[in-house]
C-alpha cells in the first residue's frame, strides 16, 4: 500500500486497472451476493408480515362469526402457530361443555405438547390447568396429579387442583400441603377464603 499511496497519478491508474482485471470477477460476485442477500432478506420480512397478518385476520374471523372454516384453514395451513393452539383451546372449551370430553383431553393435550418448553408458558399452563380440570370432572385423580406434575412451577390455581385430586383420592396430608401453597401464592379474596374452606374440610379426615 505504500507503494501504492507513492506511485504518480498515472501509476496509480495502472495498479488500479491491474487490481480490477485480477480481482473484478470476485467484485462482482460479492455485490450480486450481497443484492440478494438484501433482497432476500427483505423478501423474508414482507412474506413473514404478511403471513402474520393473514393468520391473526383468521382468528379474528373465526372467533367473532365462529368460522369453522377460519378454524380448519389455521389447523391445516398453520399447524404450528400460536393461533392454531389458541384455536384448539376453543375448541376444546367447546367440546367439554357439550359433554364431548375425550376430543376436549386430545386437544388439550396437542396443545401441551407443541407448547413444551423448559420455560414457564402460559398457554401450555393454560392447556394444562384445563385437562386437569376434565380430568378432575371425570374423577380421573391419577391423570389429574400427572399432567399438573408436567411443570416444575405451578400457578395458584394449579396447586387447588392437586389438592382437589389428592383429596379425591384420600391422600389428604398431601392435599393440605397443596393447599397451603395455593393459599401461599394467591392474591385473590375469593380464591383464598374458598381454599382455606377446602383446608378446614380436610380436618376432619383421618390425616395420614
Amino acid at each position: 500500500m505504500a507503494n501504492f499511496f507513492s506511485a504518480s497519478q498515472e501509476e496509480q491508474q495502472e495498479i488500479l486497472l491491474t487490481f480490477w482485471d485480477k480481482f473484478k470477477y470476485l467484485f462482482i460476485i460479492g455485490l450480486i451476493a450481497i443484492i440478494l442477500f438484501i433482497s432476500g432478506r427483505d423478501y423474508f420480512v414482507s412474506s413473514t408480515n404478511k403471513e402474520d397478518l393473514l393468520k391473526a385476520t383468521l382468528y379474528q374471523t373465526y372467533l367473532e362469526s365462529d368460522g369453522q372454516d377460519d378454524g380448519k384453514i389455521l389447523l391445516e395451513s398453520y399447524p404450528d402457530s400460536i393461533y392454531s393452539d389458541f384455536v384448539r383451546l376453543n375448541e376444546a372449551k367447546k367440546s367439554f361443555l357439550n359433554g364431548n370430553n375425550e376430543d376436549a383431553i386430545s386437544l388439550l393435550q396437542l396443545v401441551m405438547t407443541n407448547n413444551d418448553t423448559n420455560e414457564f408458558n402460559p398457554i401450555f399452563a393454560s392447556a394444562q390447568t384445563r385437562l386437569a380440570k376434565i380430568y378432575l370432572e371425570d374423577k380421573n385423580y391419577v391423570s389429574a396429579i400427572a399432567t399438573l406434575n408436567n411443570s416444575e412451577e405451578l400457578t395458584s390455581t394449579m396447586l387447588e387442583l392437586k389438592g382437589d385430586a389428592e383429596n379425591g383420592l384420600g391422600e389428604y396430608q398431601s392435599a393440605r400441603t397443596s393447599y397451603m401453597l395455593a393459599l401461599q401464592n394467591s392474591t385473590n379474596q375469593a380464591s383464598r377464603a374458598l381454599i382455606n374452606m377446602k383446608i378446614s374440610d380436610l380436618e376432619g379426615e383421618d390425616l395420614e
